[in-house]
């Protein structure tokens, strides 16, 4: 079974590589301004909407989060951070520095 599977793998890739290498590209795919479109026409295909514009399009901004800076404190503090992966961030905060 083996033998056959391989066999037909080592066919098909024969014929793939064989064809392409065969093949000439058509007058229209080789003509010189095919590849290439002017400045305007390129600014236009990667034009994308503002993200933050107030228009209804686009995601609006992530609004920041009030606890980053408690969480930064905690992580510089290693009794603190190893706690913080054992109960989770805010129980930890509040056991070494009080309320979070």
């Amino acid at each position: 079974m083996r033998p056959l599977t391989l066999l037909a793998l080592l066919a098909l890739a024969t014929l793939c590589l064989t064809g392409q290498v065969d093949s000439k590209p058509s007058v229209a795919e080789s003509s010189k301004g095919a590849a290439f479109m002017s400045k305007r026409e390129g600014s236009e295909v990667v034009r994308r909407p503002r993200r933050y514009l107030d228009q209804g399009l686009g995601a609006p901004a992530p609004y920041p989060d009030p606890l980053e800076p408690k969480k930064e404190v905690c992580e510089l503090s290693p009794d603190c951070d190893e706690l913080a992966d054992h109960i989770g961030f805010q129980e930890a905060y509040r056991r070494f520095y009080g309320t979070a």
